[in-house]
């Protein structure tokens, strides 16, 4: 699983498996050393590479792609896959509770600014974080 880069924008594609997001983190590594926010950027793509595993419907080898590149001053994150979008709005507040989702109200604490998005076929979560 080697990153590709094109026009600084990088991409990795992996198995929807419990190991996505150990692959992706390694990437990321690759990608963003040094960056001031990389143990942030670490935390919230792993939670999104998770929720696409565990909440996604996907097979094991379907396949989540994850790219990283500049948008504007920020460095944008998306992860995507075959999907139906979910509306955002409707997800059940985060709790402390053994089991109860967390990982998109720490996308939203982390990311200057995040989303979900669907064109139908494939829904992409991604989050945007500046240098400080």
């Amino acid at each position: 699983m080697i990153p590709e880069v094109d026009h600084d924008v990088s991409q990795l594609t992996v198995e929807a498996r419990p190991t996505a997001g150990a692959a992706v983190r390694r990437a990321v590594v690759d990608w963003m050393d040094g960056h001031p926010r990389l143990d942030d950027v670490l935390l919230a793509i792993t939670e999104l590479v998770n929720n696409a595993v565990i909440h996604g419907g996907l097979e094991p080898d379907d396949g989540l792609t994850v790219t990283v590149g500049p948008d504007g001053g920020l460095t944008r994150f998306t992860v995507g896959h075959a999907g139906v979008l979910f509306a955002v709005d409707d997800l059940p507040p985060s709790s402390r509770e053994p089991g109860a989702s967390r990982g998109l109200a720490i996308v939203d604490k982390i990311a200057d600014v995040w989303g979900v998005d669907s064109d139908g076929v494939e829904v992409t979560a991604w989050f945007e974080v500046g240098p400080g």
